[in-house]
């Protein structure tokens, strides 16, 4: 089933790749933070950068007709992160990390219109030029 995936070759491969990085984005977000790391990090734009990434990443993967949709999903995602740490004793949800979610997520769909989507394409390209 490949609704509104583009045609890749790894197609699935691609999509399970993002959902492991969308659990590993999850666990780290519910996971205790020792205190170096906020101090050595700024945990706004550590917010953008990885939902940036989480865009890029599903913008390889489907359609550009389909990424309002992209955009609600991840910045439901973000929601859901922000409501998890307000469950957890060692978090606590911060509105300013939801706002950097959304707007890791904005840029993200900007950098996607602007072509950056097709890194995906690109790699599977090199690899088919790779192989024998």
């Amino acid at each position: 089933l490949r609704f509104g995936m583009l045609p890749l070759r790894y197609a699935r491969t691609w999509l399970v790749a993002g959902l492991v990085l969308l659990a590993f984005g999850l666990v780290s977000a519910l996971s205790p933070v020792p205190a170096v790391v906020g101090a050595v990090f700024n945990d706004k734009l550590l917010h953008a950068t990885g939902f940036l990434v989480f865009m890029l990443w599903f913008g390889g993967v489907i359609e550009a007709r389909f990424a309002p949709f992209l955009v609600v999903g991840l910045s439901s995602y973000g929601l859901l992160i922000e409501l998890l740490q307000s469950l957890t004793p060692a978090r606590q949800a911060e509105v300013l990390d939801l706002v950097a979610d959304v707007a890791g997520v904005l840029l993200g769909w900007v950098l996607s219109a602007a072509g950056f989507s097709r890194w995906c394409v690109k790699l599977e390209s090199w690899f088919a030029r790779l192989k024998p």
